[in-house]
């Protein structure tokens, strides 16, 4: 029971774990960290491993589900940032301004690669349809993600001038684009080979991603800033925890108002209200690489809300017949 459970969840304890890691241990981790130097070069192993897996093939496989896929996206990019930036109206007053950019950043970012589409094959969905919207989010993320951010948070306190906007754009090509792009390179001459090994890269990149979070936490611990505002979480963390149950609500009665198939809601229910950790923790670092303490702060909405949407997408697959073959 207890290994099945360990098995099952220890993602998650491992985040947990990390976090707590980085607080008891914030001098080491700045020391291993100078500079942010080993961060840059962990985000830049990421998005070459994200390269060579992302399977971007699946989009022109994928084409036939026009109307899902046009769904979903606009559910991810419009419908998901609107609902964040309206709803934190009510109490962006009352918010730290670097958890506010927290949480904007955290509508802004593409959906899950990996887990959307486990949770839509083993409940029997259009598995194609997932990989297609999975991929292609995660590949428009690269640049409408820090694009979207920078718009909404134009109107705040929290705004980037336009010279800081530019550079965090370059940044972004360097650090993402380009090792993404050597990565599908790549890909299109070792395939097979990275299939086979697929499960591994994904084990290293969950391992290299606790890393960056570990040295964010670490560097942040060390302002009493950063500490000060962790005693304000509660009210932001409740309101993630409902917003993602609104929002996948949302998407399950668009999705059947628009009569999609019964495989295409579970396509919609599990890819367009989840957010990807995998991309956005080096994008969030990438994006505020500046102020570690607005880093600090802005990367804990994202832990909290793929930890809790992975408990909510796990017991709604438990309710769920079982339509296809086993998970991945």
């Amino acid at each position: 029971m207890f290994r099945a459970f360990l098995k099952r969840y220890w993602y998650l304890l491992a985040l947990l774990c990390t976090v707590a890691l980085g607080f008891l241990t914030s001098a080491v981790g700045r020391l291993l960290n100078p500079g942010s130097v080993t961060t840059t070069a962990i985000v830049v192993i990421l998005f070459f491993i994200a390269g060579l897996t992302l399977p971007s093939e699946n989009i022109r496989k994928g084409l036939r589900f026009i109307g899902l896929h046009l769904y979903i996206q606009l559910f991810i990019f419009v419908v998901f940032p609107l609902y964040f930036f309206l709803t934190l109206k009510l109490f962006h007053s009352s918010l730290d301004p670097r958890l506010y950019a927290g949480l904007i950043a955290l509508a802004c970012l593409p959906t899950t690669i990996s887990s959307c589409i486990v949770f839509t094959q083993s409940a029997g969905g259009n598995v194609v349809g997932t990989m297609f919207n999975a991929s292609l989010s995660n590949l428009l993320g690269i640049f409408l993600s820090p694009l979207l951010i920078s718009v909404i948070l134009s109107s705040s306190r929290m705004s980037l001038p336009m010279s800081d906007i530019l550079r965090v754009l370059k940044s972004l090509l360097l650090k993402m684009l380009l090792p993404i792009s050597i990565g599908q390179l790549l890909r299109l001459f070792v395939k097979q080979a990275v299939q086979s090994i697929r499960g591994k890269l994904s084990v290293t990149s969950r391992l290299l991603i606790l890393l960056i979070i570990y040295f964010t936490i670490a560097k942040a611990a060390a302002s009493p800033l950063f500490l000060q505002t962790l005693s304000t979480m509660a009210l932001p963390f409740v309101y993630l925890a409902g917003s993602h149950l609104v929002l996948l609500l949302l998407a399950y009665a668009g999705a059947r108002a628009l009569r999609f198939t019964p495989e295409n809601i579970v396509s919609v229910v599990f890819t367009a209200p989840q957010k990807t950790i995998a991309m956005g923790v080096p994008l969030l670092t990438t994006y505020f690489a500046a102020d570690a303490d607005l880093l600090g702060v802005a990367i804990l909405p994202l832990i909290f809300y793929h930890s809790w949407q992975l408990i909510i997408a796990g017991f709604i697959r438990s309710l769920a017949p079982l339509r296809t073959g086993s998970r991945d």
